[in-house]
């Protein structure tokens, strides 16, 4: 009987239905940094993010944040160092020398292009 009733536990919890997540869509959400260390990538943020970002730059780490809904500041930070711009979507500006331009920023994400100068 007990093992009837195993049986019968089993098959309702395997009736019920699960809904898969696709891979992409969780991958989608962590931007890969590690492409932005030589200056030079278009990143897509839905929180915040640090990383290292090579010393020619002026700076080791670099952070990026979105600002209220309409901007985005992006900080290169190092030893005695700190550098920052805060931009909106459509601006351009720098950091050290480090070119910046925020392709566009939503209610859940901001699109930065970084490029040397």
């Amino acid at each position: 009987m007990a093992t009837t009733c195993l049986a019968m536990a089993f098959a309702a919890v395997a009736a019920v239905p699960v809904a898969a997540v696709p891979a992409s869509a969780s991958a989608a959400k962590t931007p890969n940094v590690k492409a932005c260390f030589d200056g030079k990538c278009k990143i897509t943020i839905t929180k915040a993010v640090k990383f290292r970002i090579s010393s020619r730059f002026g700076f080791t780490r670099l952070s990026i944040a979105r600002v209220g809904s309409s901007a985005v500041k992006v900080q290169g930070t190092g030893p005695g160092v700190s550098s920052a711009t805060t931009l909106g979507a459509g601006g351009h500006g720098s950091v050290n020398n480090l070119s910046v331009k925020v392709s566009s920023i939503t209610d859940k994400s901001a699109t930065i292009h970084l490029a040397p100068r």
